[in-house]
């Protein structure tokens, strides 16, 4: 019985700290993606491709409620297409960050 309440104290943990985690990638209702080498994408702590990317935003447009993505700066065009392509489908405005400014990202292009 200890140890069955144990595990489900470290369960109730990990779930409240991978929360923290997903709202740490998540300001101004905007999802935070950083481009990484490859064509991937880095948020909540890991690197994926563009379909793991198009789940996991997903996930963040119900769970926490996102209207957009933000691309920080230093992205490929094809990263570009992707962003742009995943909010399109999900119905989400797409950024890019330039300094201190987000310029919108076009999904035609």
């Amino acid at each position: 019985m200890k140890s069955f309440m144990r595990g489900i104290v470290l369960a109730l943990g990990l779930a409240v700290m991978g929360g923290a985690v997903a709202a740490s990638d998540v300001r101004d209702g905007n999802a935070i993606v950083v481009p990484a080498k490859n064509d991937k994408f880095s948020i909540g702590g890991a690197t994926m491709g563009k379909a793991e990317l198009f789940g996991y935003i997903s996930d963040l447009k119900d769970t926490e409620h996102v209207t957009g993505i933000v691309l920080k700066r230093g992205a490929s065009d094809e990263q570009r297409k992707a962003v742009g392509s995943i909010a399109k489908t999900l119905q989400l405005k797409a950024f890019e960050q330039d300094g201190g400014e987000l310029k919108p990202i076009d999904p035609a292009n």
